[in-house]
């Protein structure tokens, strides 16, 4: 049996466009949600609302590392 052929590849990721779309999606997925549970989100709900979600967001791309 023939060994497997590696190819080596250079992928590389434009990291600003992927934390900046991220950041977009969690703004806009937070806003939604604000406007979804009320009909008139102070601003403090807005606020918790959108960084929670762009948190989420950005935890989705990032992996942080759980060392001290």
């Amino acid at each position: 049996m023939p060994a497997p052929v590696v190819l080596q590849s250079d992928i590389r990721l434009d990291t600003y466009a992927v934390i900046s779309r991220a950041v977009e999606e969690g703004v806009a997925y937070g806003l939604r949600r604000a406007w979804k549970h009320d009909d008139s989100p102070n601003e403090e709900a807005l606020q918790q609302h959108v960084e929670s979600a762009v948190m989420n967001s950005l935890c989705e791309v990032i992996k942080f590392s759980e060392e001290s």
